[in-house]
């Protein structure tokens, strides 16, 4: 021990020992109390606390905590042997199940109106695109209207026509990342629905410190998932429905709760203490969606007829201005696949449509883009204006007499007649006498002929109707003297 100071000095071995050991502990002292680990490691998102002049853990976690009962926990957690004794510049960690975030500072505050069609207020006032929507507003779309929200997280939340929504929360919180204790702002955000339909698409990258929320009077929705709908429409019925394209939600009400996965729903009702989920209805064809939809000159109607769906009581029809279906200007619900769209000016569109079960709950979206006009104008034939109105049996043929008295009557007409529906045999064409009537001849018992007319329309323009069947019967001329059907459609 030449190099020992203490060489040569007369002691004690206990006096030794405890001499080194203060040393020791001098030496762990001098260290940053900052520089020492607070939880060895971290499984959730955290904060840190730097310990100031005169703190205690005790008055600290009245701050920090959410419950400040586990200022004990808290100090087991960040390895303190007394829970009593902290000292200036030490570190503590909060996890993120422990903080008490009325105390933290938010980031990011609010959300904006990113796009609104139509009517659209906030708070009761006029709205227009590009505008803060505040924590707390209220925002209201109209009948024909849509609107679109953007959360301080990316996530947006489409209000459907005649909906009501309020962003209840819309912010973030700088916390460290569990896996690298680098500071990361986590979000936190919560709608509720007054009434009507939302669809919300949630940002899959963002980091939450809970899952996203949207309540309704009957339902609370937390947020797993990425696309989904939630609907209160009718508050008398007080009955919601959520409805997941994507991932996944969790439905709780008073009495019972659900896990619902992508491509299922669920309806809530208020007599009802089980929540049933159920398999959502798919999506039609495009190829069962007609792209033209023609606007009858009688009535004005404009029918756009899809295919039906097995398993639809109803349908939802939406019209957008866009693509993305954030400028909706027309929803409807109907219980046919013949879907009313009168209200619609003619244009151009992107419609979308839905089956919707028994149970109300709406499946999936089939999409293109149509056209809706006015019929073309063009002749107008035997079954629509009733131009064969009887055919009689004459010693010299058959007599046809022809209906013109409607203004949509074709003008020029004759009839044409074949031995073949092709009209490539024998054909024959025979023009109308002042009276409106024709004799077609050479016809015998048993026999058949095909049968069409040919005219033109106000405008000049020229066509042919669709073919009918002329049957005779095996007895004319011996027991039938008339009848009025000899002329059918041809099947």
């Amino acid at each position: 021990m030449k190099n020992n100071a203490l060489a040569g000095t007369k002691y004690a071995p206990n006096a030794t020992y405890l001499i080194a050991f203060g040393s020791l502990m001098t030496s762990i002292l001098a260290l940053p109390m900052s520089a020492q680990a607070a939880i060895a490691q971290h499984k959730e998102p955290y904060i840190s606390y730097t310990v100031q002049p005169g703190d205690k853990l005790l008055v600290v976690s009245r701050t920090l905590l959410a419950d400040p009962k586990q200022w004990n926990q808290l100090a087991k957690l960040n390895g303190l042997k007394d829970p009593n004794v902290i000292r200036p510049g030490q570190v503590l960690d909060v996890p993120r199940s422990m903080i008490n975030f009325a105390n933290q500072p938010k980031l990011a505050s609010g959300g904006v109106l990113q796009s609104a069609n139509g009517q659209i207020t906030v708070n009761g006032s006029p709205a227009q695109a590009g505008q803060a929507i505040p924590e707390g507003a209220q925002v209201q779309a109209a009948a024909s209207s849509s609107a679109v929200v953007k959360l301080s997280d990316g996530s947006t939340v489409q209000l459907m026509p005649r909906s009501l929504a309020q962003v209840v929360s819309s912010h973030g919180y700088a916390m460290k990342d569990p896996s690298s204790s680098i500071s990361t702002t986590w979000f936190s955000g919560a709608i509720r629905l007054l009434e009507g339909v939302i669809d919300v698409a949630a940002n899959k990258l963002a980091q939450r410190k809970e899952p996203m929320g949207v309540t309704t009077p009957t339902a609370n929705i937390g947020v797993r998932g990425t696309q989904f709908r939630v609907a209160y429409e009718d508050p008398a019925e007080r009955t919601s429905r959520t409805e997941v394209l994507e991932g996944k939600v969790r439905t709780d009400t008073a009495s019972a709760g659900a896990d619902v996965a992508g491509g299922f729903g669920v309806a809530v009702k208020p007599n009802e203490r089980e929540i049933k989920v159920v398999a959502l209805l798919p999506a039609l064809p495009t190829s069962a969606l007609p792209e033209r939809v023609q606007r009858a000159r009688e009535g004005n109607v404009a029918a756009w007829t899809v295919s039906p769906l097995a398993g639809a009581a109803a349908y939802r029809a939406e019209l957008a201005q866009d693509a993305a279906f954030t400028q909706i200007v027309l929803d409807i619900k109907s219980p046919s696949p013949a879907i009313n769209l009168t209200a619609a000016p003619n244009g151009n569109y992107f419609a979308r449509v839905r089956g919707i079960d028994a149970n109300g709950i709406e499946g999936f979206n089939a999409a293109r883009p149509i056209q809706i006009a006015d019929a073309p104008v063009s002749l107008i034939w035997i079954r629509e204006i009733n131009i064969a109105a009887t055919a009689d049996f004459l010693p010299n043929g058959l007599l046809l007499r022809v209906n013109t008295s409607s203004s949509d009557a074709p003008r020029n007409l004759q009839v044409q007649i074949a031995q073949d529906p092709g009209f490539t045999q024998g054909v024959q064409s025979l023009a109308l006498a002042a009276d409106s009537t024709v004799i077609i001849p050479g016809l015998n018992a048993g026999e058949r002929r095909f049968l069409r007319f040919a005219g033109t329309n106000s405008l000049g323009i020229a066509g042919t109707s669709p073919v009918l069947l002329l049957e005779l019967p095996a007895n004319w001329g011996s027991t039938v003297f008339g009848m009025t059907s000899a002329l059918q459609p041809l099947r």
